[in-house]
């Protein structure tokens, strides 16, 4: 019987050692909805929910990586970026959040010989202790020229 007691307890240690540490998990982004179709007078719009337990955005850094489709290369010489960085604003503290990222279309588009530009964006939150969000990815976007 004690054997057994003792087994018992073992296992519930064991298993209150293997729980996540919830202060110290990574942040989670995901897309809520996202601008499939850009003309040259708008801008690329996303709209991102976040997630972390006892988490804050304040001063988290997003990073949006453009993948392009189109099979016509990019000049060599075009000095254009495909990541856009940010930090975001302060904002009080929450465990849930939902905000948007917005891209200018003269920041987004290549337009080479007036072909429309086809991309996915891929975005990753890092939080201030430097832990990296799953990447959310949408899906294309078409920019037209």
């Amino acid at each position: 019987m004690k054997s057994r007691l003792l087994s018992l307890f073992c296992v519930f240690l064991l298993l209150l050692g293997c729980s996540k540490d919830q202060n110290s998990s990574s942040p989670s982004i995901k897309i809520k909805s996202y601008t499939s179709s850009v003309n040259s007078d708008q801008n690329f719009n996303a709209v991102l929910t976040y997630s972390q337990s006892g988490g804050n955005l304040s001063g988290d850094t997003l990073t949006i990586i453009r993948h392009r489709y189109n099979q016509l290369p990019v000049p060599p010489d075009d000095l254009t970026s495909d990541t856009f960085m940010t930090l975001l604003p302060a904002t009080p503290s929450a465990s849930k959040a939902e905000f948007s990222a917005s891209l200018s279309w003269a920041n987004i588009s290549y337009g080479i010989q007036g072909e429309n530009d086809t991309f996915d964006f891929k975005f990753i939150l890092t939080d201030l202790k430097g832990q990296h969000s799953d990447t959310a990815i949408t899906g294309k976007v078409v920019v037209l020229q």
